[in-house]
């Protein structure tokens, strides 16, 4: 009874580890594209090339919407000069709809030229992608509110 109460805690131990291994693999792969996109930025500017989006991405974001939103972003915060890693959180979702697998969540402090802030990627890998895509791209930065704030007020006056 002894010896099998032994294996059965030493099978309980190898899933748990392999579970563990899997999830920190799939962070190493969320985290080489996200590195991969701030490094593009920083080789070539703005917020970053509409490439590293996946068609997920693009098929719920209006393009015009998206390029004024980079245009306000690059207006309000100017180069990047600094990212890092603050939280991470990875979450597999069931395949019930066109969002299913494994979902990255990686929040970076990021410092600007006028400014900082935290962006949020969402990334996703689904079964048969080779890598993880960015589904969400979120901002937030004080600079970036004061800029929408002053066109707001712009808009106001004129009425």
């Amino acid at each position: 009874m002894k010896i099998r109460n032994i294996l059965c805690f030493c099978i309980i131990l190898l899933m748990v580890f392999s579970s563990a291994c899997s999830y920190f693999s799939g962070f190493d792969s969320a985290r080489k594209v996200a590195d991969k996109f701030f490094e593009d930025r920083f080789e070539n500017g703005g917020v970053g090339r509409d490439e590293y989006y996946s068609k997920v991405f693009w098929d719920n974001t209006d393009a015009a919407r998206w390029q004024n939103i980079k245009k306000l972003v690059d207006l309000s915060l100017g180069e990047l000069q600094s990212y890092s890693l603050v939280s991470w959180n990875l979450q597999d979702k069931l395949p019930t709809d066109q969002l299913s697998g494994t979902f990255a969540i990686l929040v970076f402090e990021t410092e600007y030229e006028k400014g900082s802030g935290f962006e949020k990627l969402t990334l996703l890998k689904q079964s048969g992608w080779s890598e993880f895509e960015i589904v969400g791209h979120q901002i937030d930065s004080e600079q970036i509110t004061e800029m929408v704030l002053k066109g707001i007020q712009k808009v106001a006056e004129q009425t």
